[in-house]
């Protein structure tokens, strides 16, 4: 009776004792395969260092970092460039400059005549003279008229002892202004002079309120 009752406790015994052994076994292999796994990742990453394939999407980013910074970099060639300076706004901004000062005095002076029924008792060839027409007495007229020819005109007079031309030769902007330049040159036995001339079209000054030729010089 009692070894029976021994036989039948020690059944659930073993049955017990069979199953752990097999739920150990199990984990154990669990724990083994996590283990390789492990080994072979550490394994990959050291060859991956070892050849310079480590981490391509850092690598990837820094390229494309690089790539960004070059396209986004500013070109001196595109910067916009200073704005200007404003041009003027009335024609007595414009000077004569120093050199044509000096022509201009040298042909005046060549132009000089004597004469007794002159006031002064000189006459100055150098001075156009012009038949009347709609420009005679008006204000700057020499501008205005010589505004009004076409580019190559050229205008003639006979002073007391000398033959003078003026020639409208081109037209141009300055300093944002609608200009034509002229030449006035005189002739007189066998020598002659010539000094440049400049007429602009705009407002003399400030308180001009019409736009017209003047005379520069």
């Amino acid at each position: 009776m009692r070894c029976n009752l021994c036989a039948a406790l020690a059944a659930p015994v073993l049955l017990l004792s069979a199953h752990n052994a097999e739920a150990r076994g199990f984990l154990e292999r669990l724990a083994d395969r996590a283990v390789e796994k492990v080994e072979q990742n550490a394994d990959k990453l050291v060859g991956d260092m070892t050849s310079g394939t480590a981490n391509p999407r850092q690598e990837r980013n820094s390229d494309d970092e690089a790539t960004l910074a070059v396209q986004t970099a500013p070109d001196p060639a595109s910067a916009p460039a200073a704005s200007p300076e404003p041009k003027a706004r009335y024609i007595d901004s414009l000077k004569t400059p120093p050199d044509v000062e000096a022509k201009k005095a040298e042909y005046n002076k060549f132009g000089e005549v004597s004469c007794n029924d002159c006031e002064g008792g000189i006459e100055f060839d150098g001075r156009p003279s012009f038949p009347f027409d709609e420009f005679s007495g008006r204000y700057n007229e020499r501008a205005k008229r010589a505004g009004s020819w076409p580019i190559g005109h050229t205008h003639k007079w006979q002073g007391k002892a000398s033959k003078g031309t003026l020639t409208l030769t081109s037209e141009e902007r300055v300093d944002g202004f609608l200009c034509r330049r002229l030449e006035y040159r005189l002739e007189r036995s066998g020598t002659s002079v010539s000094r440049p001339g400049l007429i602009c079209f705009g407002l003399a000054n400030s308180s001009s309120d019409v736009e017209n030729w003047h005379e520069i010089f």
